[in-house]
């Protein structure tokens, strides 16, 4: 797996994003639960015990006073408010550069309050005597608290993977481009739900949703990958999971961003034609071959012009007679094709392409038959009832140029 080039916020997030997903995968039972951003940054629950973890991916080469400071207050407030439980296990996970898991100071009474003084507008402050914090209060919570120097950011984003390949019994390339992927989508998805329950999951539901999600790639996963390795990686994940077999039915949607975007390189047309030759040439394509939907989000004005071009080119299409009046009936028909003697290849097709624009393929989604797989060149999300088959969401290509590389490498 390469390393990401993150910069020390994203790599920050990342960080506890990993290790929420590690202490997902390191559950005992189906039915232990961790909250994401609850009473800490990851508060595990199981049926004997709860424990509320800081973590934290810090630049300091070594462990000091101050830079835990922050974190251990906190939690020691929480420890001694009386509204709270106080049957808690309290973890600070904090990476320095130069430690080693392993090697923490022993915290004691006399380092904690050590920690918890400070100097602030050249005035000694002391926390625990400010807020009237005993002796005993401080002993009572050392007993229930635990410092841990944290991995190093790649090995332990390897360790994840090692854990996802043991799973699910899949190949290092499957456990980062897709298991990892979704993992990291489920937990920023409930990182930033409003209620702490909805930013509750059990590993049960953790394991089954990485398991049965259909979109491959997200924004958090591509902002620590170069466009070179992203391009790279999208193209292995089209490949190994055999997505476009020219006898699969795959919709192809092109947001309106790329259209806008400089195709002098590549037209929409020659885009659309070429892909055309590449998977349902005439005299060449096998009889089982299926034409590609290709979806534009554009205007009717626009699609009227790339459809002229089309047949200036002599490119037959079946647009389920859109800008006329659509029809879901034809455009769900298949191609009426005639064979070569053999009757292995196609040498006729009453089409050779499906075209529709966005907005009309949104307005008929009901009654539209669905593809086997659906590749998303867009900015924007599509509705859930489009994502029944296998799913592919790819937003680092700028231009066809780019999108043509990955589908027809």
């Amino acid at each position: 797996m390469a390393t990401r080039a993150a910069d020390a916020t994203i790599k920050g997030y990342y960080y506890q994003f990993d290790t929420s997903i590690l202490k997902l995968l390191e559950l005992g039972t189906d039915t232990d639960t961790i909250t994401i951003e609850g009473i800490e940054d990851i508060d595990i629950t199981t049926a004997t015990d709860a424990t509320t973890i800081q973590c934290k991916y810090l630049s300091k080469p070594r462990f000091i006073n101050s830079a835990v400071r922050e974190p251990i207050t906190l939690m020691l407030d929480h420890f001694v408010n009386p509204s709270t439980p106080d049957n808690y296990n309290y973890v600070l996970y904090a990476h320095f550069e130069n430690e080693t898991p392993g090697n923490e100071p022993v915290i004691d009474i006399a380092k904690l309050k050590a920690i918890l003084t400070y100097t602030e507008s050249k005035v000694e402050k002391q926390h625990h005597i400010d807020n009237g914090i005993t002796d005993a209060k401080l002993s009572s919570f050392i007993a229930q608290f635990k410092f841990v120097f944290g991995k190093k950011f790649e090995i332990q984003q390897q360790e994840v993977i090692q854990k996802l390949i043991t799973k699910f019994n899949c190949s290092e390339f499957e456990a980062d481009t897709l298991y990892y992927n979704n993992a990291l989508r489920i937990v920023i998805d409930k990182a930033i739900k409003r209620t702490t329950s909805q930013r509750l999951i059990s590993k049960g539901d953790f394991i089954k949703a990485i398991d049965c999600s259909k979109k491959l790639f997200n924004e958090w996963f591509i902002k620590l990958r170069s466009k070179k390795e992203y391009l790279k990686l999208a193209a292995q994940a089209l490949k190994s999971t055999r997505a476009l077999d020219p006898i699969r039915t795959k919709a192809i949607l092109i947001g309106k961003e790329i259209l806008r975007a400089d195709n002098s390189e590549l037209p929409i047309e020659s885009f659309i034609d070429n892909l055309v030759f590449r998977y349902y040439k005439l005299n060449s394509a096998l009889r089982d071959a299926k034409p590609i939907t290709i979806v534009l989000d554009c205007d009717l004005a626009l699609l009227t012009n790339i459809k002229r071009v089309l047949i200036s080119n002599e490119l037959s299409f079946n647009d389920g007679y859109e800008g006329i009046h659509f029809s879901s009936h034809f455009f769900n028909k298949e191609p009426i094709i005639n064979t070569t003697a053999n009757a292995a290849k196609i040498l006729k097709s009453s089409y050779s392409v499906k075209l529709i624009s966005r907005a009309c393929l949104i307005s008929n989604v009901s009654t539209i038959q669905q593809w086997s797989v659906l590749l998303n060149f867009s900015k924007e999300d599509l509705p859930s009832s489009l994502l029944n088959g296998q799913y592919f969401d790819f937003k680092y290509c700028e231009n066809l140029k780019d999108i043509y590389k990955l589908l027809a490498p």
